[in-house]
């Protein structure tokens, strides 16, 4: 039933277009009348079943519509019909299409039916569509059209030529070394049938050479395939309509790019491709044989009979050759096959315009002749002149225009030449120091006028250049920097002429330097401190050897961190168990730093905190929409620890569902996002951790044994502090320092009474219970001495307490539970337990996590 709604649908929008069309012909028709007279109007009627991604079919529509109405003596319509015949062949379709197209031409005559396409001629036949009306082919192979004509003799047609071998003999003619062919073709339904045809078509070739068909390839990997081709390998080109990931291409930029990687020639098969990257063949253009199919349907048009007129065979086919490509892989055009048609060649300004610029450069050359005669007479005259001139503006220009202050000064101090520049620095115009000389030295600072005194007398009498930075006072009471440099003039024979200098406005750069070293003081202080801070950070953070948080001596710490090495540096997946409060987390941490994936973050999800409905979007994201309030696009943890570590926090409390699908990952390393259809890859090192039995909850059905087998790989187990008891006074002694400084406590000693009566306890809630006991410890304290806020009794039944007198946190402990057995441990709901207490389901799990509250067995 939907089949057939979708074709009804199609009907009606298509005989409702087509009466439009039908009523707007005529209008059309008395628009287009002139004073000429003309005969009767005519229709045309083309029909296609080519699917409409065919490269080239754009060329051939334009071709037929336009040849047929070319030149035409009489006022003709044109027609185009795409029958979808490609995509929708059934009986029930191919009925409704039939009656669609009777009714659209019932109130017309049709005078030429141009049929493009095998499934179109096979629909007009069998159907008897326009019985009555001469048909011309195009694009439809011979021995179909000679098949047909025995049904209906009223046909014609362009006969599309079979280019393929022959581009093939072609390329085995230009290249005899070729041994074999890397044949493009695309992923899409057309082109693999396409290569199933060329299997056949191109049998013959079989014993000269092999040919690769690559449907079943992206864009990148063909580029990576034809980039590593050897010498006697050669590319041709079909079509790349979609790759094999999926990717649809419109334009020929996967010729172009193909070509631009090839370490080969490209050949083609269509002219639509020449000048996209192929370099050339024996092409198919579809617009030539469009313009062949439209001539047959011109001369059909003005009497002659179909049947008549003989099929024109090879419709469209010459040898074509792209210039660019030619030049690029070094071809001869000499060496190109007879009757090539040579594209896209660059024409050079010589081959143009060779007689005009032949005539330019007689005209030139006669006139160089004439003006060079000229030149050398005058150029005798005014040499001595020139070289005078010369001679006595050379040094003026030159230091007049400089942007330092330029002069020449007498052996006595008196100047012979100053520059304009030295009003800019000092202030002063040049006559002013011609008429005071000693003005330079009253504007030195007094700080600075001994050191320019002397070197102002070195200068004068030196033989060396020599150079002075120091401070100046212009006119308007600015301190400026300068530098002074001084050359000695030495006439002939010896004789001192004084010295020239020059002298260089440099405040900004001084400036800068000021502020440079400024600043690399500054990044000094910050470099300290940034090394105080590394230092402080280092000793927070730091392998399992040196981590502040796995602290023991005993053999169970010493296997663990032997374990912990010996794991860390692989890729292995781990799986951590240990009561709570051991430090799974902790151990995490440090397989993760010591392990290749260190300079990544260490991505964590506490799997007993997640809600069961959200427990897959946390995990694996999901799409926008994928479910109520899902308003955008969100990464997952695997998405965010992609080329990290994944530590998955009990991992026990994960759903059958959500359990299913983390197999998934470890298996493949492939997940997709809720709500998402992309496959998406995960390259995560899982670490997991659990205080559960998973061999038990396997058993009783809980857990699945795949999924346990997966993360089982390399299991660690965290001993309890009741099993390293020779541990608890360096515990305990570090968690007195850490809070002791966390509360700005002055140091704690801590007693051997405290040691003994802690070593003596059982610790249900293990490390976690003895720090929040030391902390607690801390804040009652008073005087030098730690001292046990309440006396220890023995180890309580339950995972959980702190071996103290009843309290809040024990009091909650058990109300909870109680709730929880009367609910039979149901947890969210109506009257589930977190309904029960007035808290939210993800509150209630965080709440019996910390306090270690599990289901009991049976």
């Amino acid at each position: 039933m939907p089949c057939l709604s979708r074709y009804a649908w199609l009907t009606k929008w298509a005989r409702a277009a087509s009466a439009v069309a039908l009523a707007l012909a005529p209008a059309l028709a008395e628009t287009g009348r002139g004073e000429t007279t003309r005969g009767p109007r005519k229709t045309a009627v083309v029909l296609y079943s080519l699917p409409q991604d065919v490269p080239g079919l754009r060329e051939l529509s334009s071709a037929i519509t336009e040849g047929l109405q070319k030149d035409s003596p009489d006022p003709l319509d044109v027609y185009s019909e795409y029958t979808g015949l490609d995509r929708f062949a059934s009986p029930t379709y191919d009925a409704s299409l039939l009656t669609l197209y009777n009714e659209k031409y019932a109130a017309r005559k049709v005078d030429l039916l141009v049929v493009v396409g095998p499934t179109a001629l096979e629909f007009v036949l069998s159907k008897k569509f326009l019985p009555d009306t001469p048909i011309v082919t195009c694009y439809i192979a011979r021995r179909f059209v000679e098949a047909a004509r025995l049904r209906r003799p009223g046909l014609t047609g362009a006969l599309p030529a079979n280019n393929a071998p022959r581009t093939i003999d072609l390329m085995l003619a230009m290249y005899p070394q070729t041994r074999r062919i890397q044949v493009v073709l695309g992923a899409s339904d057309y082109e693999r049938n396409q290569a199933e045809m060329g299997r056949i078509i191109f049998n013959s070739f079989s014993g000269r050479v092999g040919l690769d068909y690559l449907n079943d390839l992206t864009l990148e990997q063909i580029q990576v395939k034809v980039k590593a081709l050897r010498d006697d390998e050669l590319v041709l080109f079909g079509s790349l309509l979609k790759d094999a990931g999926g990717r649809e291409f419109y334009t020929n930029e996967a010729l172009s790019a193909i070509s631009a990687a090839s370490r080969r020639p490209v050949f083609g098969l269509l002219t639509e491709d020449l000048g996209d990257g192929i370099l050339g063949g024996v092409l198919l253009s579809m617009e030539l044989s469009g313009r062949d199919a439209a001539q047959l349907g011109r001369r059909v048009l003005q009497g002659e009979s179909a049947a008549a007129i003989p099929l024109v065979a090879d419709a469209g086919m010459a040898p074509m050759f792209d210039w660019r490509q030619v030049k690029r892989w070094g071809l001869r055009e000499s060496h190109l096959p007879p009757g090539t048609l040579l594209r896209f060649k660059k024409v050079s300004l010589w081959d143009a315009y060779w007689k005009e610029i032949s005539l330019g450069l007689g005209i030139i050359l006669i006139e160089t002749l004439l003006v060079t005669g000229l030149i050398l007479q005058l150029r005798r005259r005014k040499r001595i002149e020139r070289a005078l001139a010369d001679a006595e503006t050379r040094y003026r220009t030159v230091a007049d225009f400089t942007h330092d202050w330029e002069f020449w000064q007498r052996p006595d101090g008196g100047f012979d030449y100053l520059s304009p520049a030295c009003e800019r620095v000092s202030g002063f115009a040049p006559e002013a120091f011609r008429t005071d000389p000693a003005l330079l030295a009253e504007l030195v600072v007094e700080e600075d006028r001994a050191a320019w005194n002397e070197h102002q007398a070195e200068a004068l009498a030196a033989t060396e250049p020599a150079s002075l930075e120091y401070r100046i006072r212009n006119q308007v009471g600015e301190i400026r920097w300068v530098e002074q440099t001084n050359n000695p003039v030495r006439l002939d024979g010896g004789h001192s002429a004084g010295t020239r200098g020059s002298i260089r406005d440099i405040t900004a750069r001084k400036e800068g330097e000021l502020e440079l070293k400024q600043a690399y003081q500054e990044i000094g202080v910050l470099k300290d401190q940034l090394e105080a801070e590394n230092t402080y950070y280092r000793e927070k953070i730091q392998a399992v050897e040196g981590s502040s948080e796995l602290v023991g001596q005993s053999d169970p710490m010493k296997y663990l961190l032997f374990r912990i090495r010996q794991v860390a540096p692989s890729e292995t997946t781990v799986l951590i168990q240990g009561e709570t409060g051991t430090g799974k987390e902790l151990v995490a941490e440090a397989i993760h730093h010591l392990g290749p994936r260190k300079d990544r973050t260490l991505v964590k999800v506490n799997c007993a905190a997640l809600p069961p409905g959200l427990a897959e979007s946390e995990l694996f994201g999901h799409e926008r929409g994928a479910f109520t309030g899902a308003q955008a696009l969100r990464k997952g943890r695997f998405e965010l620890a992609d080329g990290a570590t994944l530590f998955l926090d009990e991992v026990g409390e994960l759903s059958p569902d959500v359990q299913a699908k983390l197999l998934r990952v470890l298996q493949d390393g492939q997940y997709q996002r809720v709500g998402g259809t992309r496959t998406l890859q995960a390259d995560v090192r899982v670490v997991a951790a659990t205080n559960r039995d998973l061999a038990k909850e396997v058993a009783k059905g809980r857990f699945r044994e795949d999924l346990w087998y997966r993360l089982n790989v390399f299991p660690i187990s965290v001993p309890p502090l009741r099993q390293r008891k020779e541990d608890i006074p360096m515990l305990a002694q570090f968690f007195l320092d850490r809070f002791c400084q966390k509360l700005g406590r002055s140091p704690l000693d801590l007693p051997r009474s405290v040691v003994q009566a802690l070593q003596a306890y059982g610790w249900p809630g293990n490390v976690r219970e003895l720090q929040n006991l030391i902390e607690q410890a801390v804040l009652v304290s008073e005087g030098p001495m730690l001292r046990l806020p309440d006396r220890l009794g023995p180890a309580p039944s339950g995972p959980v307490g702190s071996g103290l007198l009843p309290g809040l946190v024990e009091v909650e402990r058990e109300h909870i539970i109680k709730v929880l057995d009367a609910t039979n441990w149901k947890v969210e709901g109506a009257r589930g337990a977190a309904d029960i207490l007035g808290l939210a389901p993800s509150t209630l799990r965080s709440r019996m996590q910390k306090l270690g509250i599990e289901r009991r067995e049976d």
